[in-house]
């Protein structure tokens, strides 16, 4: 099928008339006669800069959605952070951080460590924007 469509289009292209009272062969006469012609639409100066206007304005309706979901969400996440708190009789104890103090010279080490490369990282890209 696909082998008898190219064949149409190209002996359209050449300007030869395909034999048969086919429906495809009146399908692609159609769409070459319409192609030849100039399309009639004109659009006004002013078009893009309502589009980008229009998208612009979306842009401004979507990020305040996010902040209105982020704000949600974070709201509901402290309910019921408070309401754990109070229905399992929660204290707040350090103990847990007590074996930390054998390994001071190794968290000194790795916090130093990240703001170096925090600061490479800026330094090497701070000509570069990011493109989204």
């Amino acid at each position: 099928m696909i082998e008898r469509e190219e064949e149409l289009q190209k002996n359209l292209e050449e300007g030869k008339t395909p034999i048969g009272d086919d429906l495809d062969v009146k399908a692609y006469q159609s769409v070459f006669s319409a192609l030849k012609n100039e399309p009639t639409i004109f659009l006004h100066t002013s078009f893009a800069d309502r589009v980008i206007r229009m998208v612009e304005q979306n842009q401004r309706k979507n990020i305040f959605r996010e902040y209105f979901w982020i704000a949600i969400g974070m709201f509901l996440l402290l309910s019921a952070l408070a309401t754990s708190i109070m229905l399992t009789d929660f204290k707040i104890s350090a103990g847990v951080f007590s074996g930390l103090g054998s390994y001071r010279g190794l968290l000194i080490f790795g916090a130093a460590f990240i703001g170096l490369l925090h600061w490479l990282d800026r330094q090497l890209l701070k000509n570069k924007k990011a493109v989204f």
